[in-house]
């Protein structure tokens, strides 16, 4: 599943570059079809995210393997904050997706060992989503005098926390269960990309974007 989601975020990410640079005119990502492309590539990602906290977790939280997950997403984040502060200071990413699977991890971490809970929760914030009219940036709207107005990537915890919370309760079942998926030799280019989604995630748009920029300096 987060393999898809690489695969499909890379492609959306080119679309964009490509419209960027005038090579074609298409309302990314706000447009029909952009929108519910970005939603599923998103949602693939964050259900993965609880899913993953089960596996890793399950057996007892390591606050050494913890800390270093947390060390990784977190520097990662700041890392892409830093950086579309000087590629898109108008459009800025104040909190993306590693900004909201860092905070997700550390509120979410603790019920790997309760699917109902975590079911009930996941309804509960869908429902509060569908039921009360929410800022399209809550509660990031409390401070939008010193935010972007409009950043390139903006996940809120609602709806989204509702995802992870899904996958921590779909792991339970032996459906997505560990020792149904060793039975199979899942083929290694999808073992790569999942294995190394955050490097790809990090690198795989600067890489796009300087290839671009040579094709337009070369012609």
């Amino acid at each position: 599943m987060r393999a898809t989601a690489i695969i499909l975020m890379v492609a959306f990410h080119f679309v964009w570059d490509l419209n960027h640079f005038g090579y074609v005119t298409t309302d990314i990502p706000n447009g029909i079809f952009w929108k519910e492309f970005r939603a599923l590539i998103v949602s693939l990602f964050l259900f993965s995210v609880g899913a993953s906290l089960v596996y890793s977790y399950q057996g007892g939280i390591s606050a050494k393997k913890l800390s270093w997950r947390m060390a990784k997403v977190s520097s990662a984040a700041l890392l892409v904050t830093l950086s579309s502060l000087f590629t898109l200071p108008e459009h800025w990413i104040y909190f993306g997706i590693l900004h909201f699977i860092a905070v997700a991890t550390v509120l979410l971490v603790w019920l790997v060992n309760k699917p109902k809970l975590a079911l009930f929760l996941s309804l509960f914030v869908m429902t509060s989503y569908l039921a009360i009219e929410t800022p399209w940036n809550w509660p990031f709207n409390y401070i939008q005098g010193y935010i972007s107005k409009y950043p390139s990537d903006l996940v809120t915890p609602i709806p989204w926390l509702a995802l992870p919370l899904l996958g921590i309760w779909a792991a339970h079942f032996k459906t997505f269960g560990m020792p149904l998926v060793n039975q199979y030799q899942m083929p290694t280019f999808v073992t790569l990309l999942s294995r190394h989604s955050l490097l790809i995630y990090l690198l795989h748009q600067p890489l796009l974007f300087a290839g671009f920029r040579f094709i337009e300096w070369v012609t």
